[in-house]
């Protein structure tokens, strides 16, 4: 077995503390219906008893519950009319009284459905609530089916399991849910972390700031603290998070998720490992078998060798982090593998399989830029991912040696538990005075603002950004700045997640490659955050040039 590079702890941080005593709580999410979800649970149920295990399936659905279909159990049921009844959520009621017995041996039902004290009406309980009930039951295995949401509660019930999966299929649609059922996944655990009550109204104002399409960045760009910044960083780093490509129609189509899940942490720094791709003909089959009543060659109790696949990494979901750890930034020391989210004691040739597989899928793909708050970052990725193949590919031996891999676990380690720099995101500066007009260009050999410039940079880099000595252009400051800091472009380009090819454009004002405008002002102010200096003067200042030029 390969050896961790973070050791086998707790599996999703995010969860309350792993105990021998409890059972595990698996989810299985991500916001959109008719992805498959309930087959998947009531099957992986089927296959977890296989291995002595006692199994709870949750049907979370409040208001239309399938899983006691799939499973041959009677109908969700809630006498109304008793007096003694009680829903979840009253005084004294316990989700182990809605516990049934169904087709299966050693598999059970839970139903929110019939725990809800009136029909439209969803009890007031809290996640939290309902995740401390499940671990007092006597069961090995709990799986919670969520329905088509992103509600507090769903999304709550997904970040407080101990291994929440994404379920999606190939199609736009269902990469764009996926894609916001995990932001919202990020914003709900973030009010979980162990640090949050202390800072509530920091992180209630930066929460509740974010545009639709939130990323790590927008998050930490509203943070108004170094303390509330490093609760967001922290919580993107315990949100553990897998996910099944389920419906699967052709032989690229498998390596979605592996493109998808490196696309998702390249947005929000959560990084979904893949469990599995499940083929769209073997689910149709399961399908047809339990709603016609069809006989089948196939024994009642068969279950396809994809479903046992993943009913295995279920079981031992350690094993697929060894070998798919968090992907560490782009550096110039950094191993290709980890690079990627690869186990570095992998074979050389497997490294370069699987580059090339995230560059051709980010090519081909345009559904990926679902995944993006700017849809151009896809190509960016892919160009980044081209240069890395031909790294790879010209690396002479078959096996990374051991000094390699002893040095890319180091490496790993470090970038694992050091803190993010501080420069990336500077304390917010104050508006600018609503008298100050913007002065005309000035002259190249103008080395600083006037004295009496009521709007001055503060400190000598920030008077750099405006025009530091020499400079002929804002594209000139901001590569003076580079320098100084002692950063190349590709090294700018893994803090500020901004192409090398824009970067460069930025640099030089090359208009014929910078990006629309939209996007330039974004970038720009991304770059003013590395580097510790105002952005909308050093803004202002470029697209003042750009107009002039």
């Amino acid at each position: 077995m390969m050896p961790s590079p973070c050791g086998v702890g707790p599996l999703n941080q995010i969860a309350p503390p792993q105990h021998p005593d409890r059972p595990r709580v698996v989810t299985f999410g991500g916001g959109k219906g008719g992805t498959g979800k309930s087959t998947l649970c009531a099957d992986i149920a089927r296959a977890l008893t296989r291995h002595q295990g006692r199994v709870l399936c949750v049907d979370a659905s409040w208001h239309s519950p399938t899983l006691n279909i799939l499973l041959g159990a009677n109908e969700p049921a809630f006498d109304l009319g008793a007096d003694d009844a009680q829903g979840l959520g009253d005084k004294g009621a316990h989700i182990a009284d809605f516990i049934v017995s169904t087709a299966y041996t050693n598999v059970y039902l839970a139903s929110l459905a019939a725990a809800r004290r009136y029909p439209f009406t969803r009890p007031r309980v809290r996640p939290e609530e309902i995740i401390a009930q499940l671990h007092q039951l006597d069961f090995d295995w709990v799986l919670i089916d969520l329905p088509p949401s992103l509600s507090p509660f769903d999304v709550g019930l997904f970040t407080l399991s101990d291994t929440p999966i994404l379920v999606g299929t190939p199609d736009p649609a269902a990469i764009r849910m996926m894609a916001q059922f995990l932001r919202a996944s990020l914003f709900s655990a973030i009010g979980y972390h162990p640090e949050a009550p202390n800072f509530e109204d920091e992180l209630v104002e930066v929460l509740y700031k974010q545009p639709l399409w939130l990323n790590t960045r927008s998050l930490r760009y509203d943070a108004p603290s170094a303390q509330s910044r490093a609760i967001i960083d922290e919580t993107a780093r315990q949100l553990e998070v897998y996910m099944v490509v389920n419906m699967v129609r052709e032989g690229a189509e498998h390596d979605l998720g592996f493109v998808l899940s490196h696309a998702l942490h390249r947005e929000l720094q959560v990084f979904p490992r893949v469990l599995a791709s499940i083929d769209y003909a073997d689910r149709r089959w399961f399908y047809n078998r339990r709603t016609t009543g069809t006989g089948s060659s196939r024994n009642e109790e068969g279950l396809s060798n994809e479903i046992e696949l993943l009913s295995r990494h279920i079981r031992d979901v350690q094993l697929v982090d060894l070998r798919y750890p968090r992907p560490i930034p782009a550096r110039g020391d950094a191993h290709p593998a980890l690079m990627m989210g690869l186990n570095p004691e992998l074979s050389r040739n497997e490294v370069r399989q699987y580059c090339r597989r995230l560059w051709e899928g980010y090519r081909r793909e345009a559904s990926i830029s679902l995944v993006f708050t700017e849809p151009t970052r896809r190509m960016e990725i892919a160009e980044e991912l081209e240069g890395l193949y031909r790294h790879v590919l010209t690396m002479p031996s078959e096996n990374f040696s051991r000094p390699e891999v002893d040095e890319a676990m180091r490496n790993y380690e470090r970038e694992r538990t050091a803190p993010p720099p501080r420069q990336e995101h500077p304390t917010p500066q104050p508006p600018r005075p609503p008298e100050f007009t913007p002065p005309a260009q000035p002259s190249a050999h103008q080395t600083e603002t006037p004295p009496d410039h009521p709007e001055t940079l503060a400190g000598d880099e920030a008077k750099a950004a405006r025009r530091p000595a020499g400079a002929k252009s804002p594209g000139d400051a901001i590569a003076a700045l580079r320098r100084r800091h002692g950063l190349s472009l590709q090294e700018l380009s893994s803090r500020t997640h901004i192409g090398v090819k824009y970067l460069a454009a930025i640099e030089t004002v090359d208009s014929d490659v910078l990006p629309r405008p939209v996007y330039l002002r974004g970038y720009l102010r991304e770059i003013s955050r590395v580097f510790d200096v105002p952005a909308q003067p050093l803004i202002e200042d470029y697209f003042r040039y750009l107009d002039q030029s």
